[in-house]
């Protein structure tokens, strides 16, 4: 699996992580599919709470219903090329590696939901650039790392 972040949007997922420190910030990722296991973001929800240097919930509400909304009509509700792939969140105070609750939270949400894989992408402010990890997850599988390319 290889996830593609470009300039625009690690800017604003990096604008919001500066912004938010020390706390943990939260968000979700759309995405448009390139070809077969390889993602483009092209679009990012940044959650309007932030939550403790502990963790960070998503908080899925109305204005989360509507950008989301906003985005499938844009993309024309192709659903196969232009969609939720996961979450993103940081860890400003600790490694990007999932923690178990990370891991409980990215398969809860995926035994709910019909998607076929998620993944999450774990970032982090480090001498003013945006770094990161991203992991995937599917029905049959724990969690393993995908290759992960941000533009800056």
């Amino acid at each position: 699996m290889k996830i593609i972040v470009p300039q625009e949007i690690t800017s604003k997922i990096h604008n919001a992580v500066m912004e938010s420190s020390p706390n943990e910030i939260k968000g979700a990722l759309f995405a448009e599919r390139l070809f077969d296991e390889c993602f483009q973001i092209d679009d990012v929800y940044i959650s309007q709470k932030c939550g403790t240097h502990i963790f960070s919930n998503l908080v899925n509400n109305v204005t989360y219903k509507r950008f989301e909304k906003r985005y499938f009509k844009k993309h024309k509700y192709d659903y196969l090329n232009h969609n939720y792939i996961g979450d993103w969140h940081s860890h400003p105070l600790f490694e990007c590696v999932p923690s178990n609750y990370d891991k409980k939270e990215i398969k809860d949400e995926l035994a709910k939901s019909n998607a076929l894989f998620l993944i999450q992408l774990i970032v982090k402010d480090e001498n003013g650039k945006l770094t990161g990890r991203c992991y995937f997850c599917n029905k049959n599988s724990e969690l393993a790392e995908c290759e992960l390319i941000i533009h800056y």
